[in-house]
């Protein structure tokens, strides 16, 4: 799967250098780290899927100014970084509705949460709803027998994901994952709405922030559930419902 492209624009050199190390661990491609100078040229130049965007960049034109050229011209989504800022600044800064906002210093957790919602939306013509990336499996095959498989938006495609190739569902604050063999797909639904609109019958709840699907748990441990890809954490409060699903001898 290929790596989402991010330019860097940041003037101050140790910083960049690290938010770059930061995204390589998180398994993104740095294309480009500019100054604030260059940033609009390196754009035309690398074709950034997404731009992290100093807010306070030091030259004639500051990162607002910037991102209002990102919008207007690109079309791609970005991301102000800010250590700090006025009212009057963030007042400006919101009128080129950028994709976030993150407070240097900021952690690789908010970073990667920041950037993959950013480049989810972007997938979207519009801001998605809650459930709207994930086709209800109320859809009805012409045999009137229930349809196995959800329809999950990946930017400008819409992708048919089997029950059967989904090995788990993990709670994404106000998104969730749909994980499968070879994929991670993020969708706008909460962990409660997939719930609903998986099958019962296969998807169970294991903990408060994961869905698992019977069908393809390799084993059980003691507080966890076993996959081929890995393991999800078993809750307490879930844990006799879960085992009475399993024929134990």
């Amino acid at each position: 799967m290929t790596k989402p492209k991010i330019l860097i624009s940041e003037d101050e050199v140790i910083i960049a250098e690290d938010i770059a190390a930061c995204l390589e661990e998180l398994g993104y491609e740095t294309c480009a780290i500019d100054a604030g100078e260059d940033t609009l040229e390196k754009i035309r130049e690398t074709q950034p899927d997404l731009v992290l965007l100093d807010i306070n960049l030091k030259g004639e034109a500051d990162g607002i100014e910037i991102g209002s050229r990102i919008k207007e011209e690109f079309g791609i989504p970005f991301i102000y970084l800010t250590a700090y800022a006025d009212k009057d600044t963030v007042d400006r800064a919101k009128k080129t509705e950028p994709d976030g906002f993150l407070a240097k210093p900021f952690d690789e957790k908010n970073l990667r949460s920041a950037i993959e919602i950013a480049l989810y939306k972007h997938g979207s013509p519009h801001k998605p709803n809650e459930g709207e990336a994930v086709v209800p499996p109320k859809i009805l095959k012409e045999n009137g027998a229930h349809a196995d498989y959800i329809f999950v938006k990946v930017k400008h495609r819409i992708i048919k994901v089997h029950y059967s190739d989904i090995l788990w569902v993990e709670a994404y604050d106000n998104y969730s994952f749909i994980v499968t063999a070879d994929q991670k797909y993020l969708v706008s639904s909460t962990l409660k709405d997939m719930e609903h609109k998986l099958p019962p019958d296969n998807f169970v709840r294991v903990h408060r922030s994961y869905i698992a699907n019977l069908d393809k748990v390799e084993a059980l441990e003691e507080n966890s559930v076993v996959f081929a890809k890995g393991d999800v954490p078993i809750g307490k409060s879930y844990k006799k419902a879960l085992m009475s699903r399993f024929n134990i001898i």
